[in-house]
């Protein structure tokens, strides 16, 4: 692995002030401020640019999700572009399963967001409307949430907006060390409910050594170098 790439791996586990003295030492540019909506109310996140990461074609820390034919759809970008995507989908009800102990995170914290809480935003749940209105962390997605969301699809319109929904964020890459630590997530005491989707999104978050953030906590009980914040 080149330097660069072992910078990289580096540069997505740490804070956002942390990051930016890194570009600064790397000489790498920092992104412009975003100017979706969606990042207007989110915390600062003035960052290098996962884009930087994409373009080495390096697929170590931050996977290219334009390395495809299939096109975006240019009038929806990053939440607006998910919400209510899957309404019409015959989900089963929805019960609040946990107490919202994401304040316990330090504002602007990088975060990787459970397929749990994306599935709420394409259902348009009142209960996690704030929260995707106004961020407190910086949303990082797990590539197994992002083929989660594109398996749900039912044609080319929905993936299309699937792609465009993960645009503004790093979709974090399962390298070695993630798809180690979730084999062994599975065969060690895992606990209930533990499902194969689980121990990979467990072990994205575990190998960036970053928090996971869930609607239901139980899975991810017997877990113990995974820190975990719940949303209702």
């Amino acid at each position: 692995m080149s330097l660069y790439e072992d910078a990289m791996s580096l540069a997505v586990q740490l804070p956002q002030h942390q990051r930016e003295h890194l570009a600064q030492a790397l000489g790498l540019k920092l992104a412009p401020r975003a100017t979706l909506p969606m990042a207007m109310n989110a915390p600062d996140r003035s960052k290098t640019d996962p884009a930087a990461w994409r373009a080495s074609e390096t697929g170590h820390a931050v996977l290219d999700v334009n390395r495809t034919s299939a096109p975006v759809d240019p009038n929806l970008v990053g939440v607006e572009a998910l919400r209510g995507l899957f309404a019409h989908k015959n989900f089963a009800p929805d019960e609040s399963l946990a107490p919202d102990t994401l304040s316990s995170l330090p504002l602007g914290s990088p975060v990787v967001l459970h397929t749990s809480a994306v599935i709420a935003l394409a259902l348009d749940l009142e209960i996690t409307r704030t929260f995707w209105e106004k961020p407190p962390v910086e949303i990082r997605i797990a590539t197994a949430t992002y083929l989660k969301l594109l398996e749900l699809c039912a044609d080319e319109s929905e993936r299309s907006r699937v792609r465009a929904f993960v645009q503004p964020f790093a979709v974090l890459s399962l390298g070695p060390m993630a798809s180690t630590k979730a084999a062994q997530l599975m065969l060690e005491n895992p606990a209930p409910g533990l499902s194969a989707l689980d121990a990979l999104i467990a072990a994205t978050a575990i190998a960036h050594e970053i928090p996971l953030v869930t609607r239901d906590a139980a899975p991810f009980a017997n877990i113990e170098e995974l820190s975990v914040a719940t949303l209702p």
